[in-house]
């Protein structure tokens, strides 16, 4: 079944795929905050759009990996859920934010768990991914 046609959004938000991630990723929709950015960004991993990942990765962190690194890593691994932990800023009227998670994932069949605090910034008015914070 194809996950535009799944009951729910991967990232665990509890709503239809298009009303959520998959129309920000396939339509190209703009996140209107840091926490829906990280949850597309999931989604994205999820789905295998490396393009979606790369584009919404601050241009100056993106020195950090490649487009085949992503897909490499992406690909290897069965996705299982993802869960928001906390917000600090990020909003529609803010410039900057963080968003703390844990993504559950499958790698060679031993469950594993990453737990990060994205960092986030609106660059010419577009909410883009910088890196983990420290």
């Amino acid at each position: 079944m194809p996950l535009t046609a799944t009951k729910s959004c991967p990232c665990g938000s509890g709503n239809r795929p298009l009303d959520c991630c998959t129309g920000l990723i396939l339509h190209g929709g703009e996140a209107q905050t840091a926490e829906q950015l990280m949850r597309s960004r999931y989604t994205a991993h999820t789905m295998l759009a490396i393009d979606y990942l790369w584009q919404t990765w601050s241009p100056e962190e993106r020195g950090a990996s490649s487009p085949e690194a992503i897909r490499e890593w992406a690909s290897s691994c069965q996705w299982l859920g993802l869960e928001i932990l906390a917000c600090e800023a990020g909003l529609a009227h803010d410039n900057e934010g963080s968003v703390t998670f844990c993504a559950r994932y499958r790698l060679g069949g031993r469950e594993q768990h990453h737990l990060e605090k994205s960092l986030f910034r609106r660059e010419a008015g577009v909410w883009r991914y910088l890196r983990h914070a420290d």
